[in-house]
């Protein structure tokens, strides 16, 4: 059975954040689908890798099928699947959810004591100048403790988001070098996306990572960009079963 996915009906293709701030080609979010079609079960591809790795170098999201948690830095999207292998997908492996973004961070945040991760989120959430606004976020350093999640491949007719989760598999890590990849999104945009962090996590070794769950961080420091524009992509993604 062949399925030709086209979310642009259901959605607007450009979305301001806020009118009067930079024009479209500044600090612009990309998104594939929506966080609410994500929930009901939506995993199919929208778009492909490849589409999302030209709007972008930094950013996170799903596969095709839920297959695993998807986190992009420095360019390059990696996929850590259910048994904790991370890997480079196939240009043309499909995406159902993601966000991407040209990082280019306006201010840093030192983070020079150990803290845990709702710690790590207070000091970012200082740092915003407003709270209506989308901000990336990338934070480096060593984490003396760090738990991630990924999940398994689904097939149709795909479950709700929450049985997924059920079955996750939890990797718990242990001083380990590496990068939190996320975004903080305004309450006024749940449904669209999570309203608050929604962030992954990748070794520097890009060995192991994942959905991030908790952390305790030895030092590290963050960096931040705030997001001027808002974009809802989407290619027609054939799909084959």
């Amino acid at each position: 059975m062949k399925y030709f996915i086209q979310i642009g009906v259901m959605l607007l293709l450009l979305v301001s954040v806020h009118p009067g701030y930079a024009d479209e080609t500044e600090d612009l979010l990309h998104q594939a689908s929506t966080f609410s079609i994500l929930e009901q079960g939506g995993y199919y591809p929208v778009i492909t890798v490849g589409g999302m790795a030209i709007r972008g170098d930094q950013g996170i999201g799903g596969f095709e099928d839920l297959n695993g948690e998807l986190v992009q830095i420095n360019g390059t999207i990696y996929q850590i699947t259910a048994d904790g292998v991370v890997s480079v997908p196939q240009e043309d492996e499909g995406i159902a959810f993601m966000n991407t973004i040209m990082f280019n961070p306006e201010w840093n945040v030192q983070l020079t004591e150990p803290m845990n991760l709702t710690v790590i989120e207070e000091e970012l959430a200082a740092s915003f100048p407003t709270d209506d606004r989308i901000y990336a976020i990338r934070v480096d350093g060593t984490f003396s403790k760090i738990t991630v999640r990924s999940v398994p491949g689904q097939e149709e007719p795909y479950p709700p988001l929450s049985s997924v989760i059920a079955n996750q598999s939890i990797f718990n890590l242990t001083d380990t070098p590496g990068s939190i990849i996320g975004f903080w999104f305004p309450d006024w945009m749940k449904g669209v996306h999570v309203a608050g962090y929604h962030l992954h996590f990748i070794s520097d070794d890009r060995t192991a990572g994942g959905h991030l769950l908790s952390c305790d961080l030895k030092e590290g420091e963050a960096m931040i960009d705030p997001i001027h524009s808002f974009r809802i992509d989407h290619d027609l993604i054939e799909k084959s079963k």
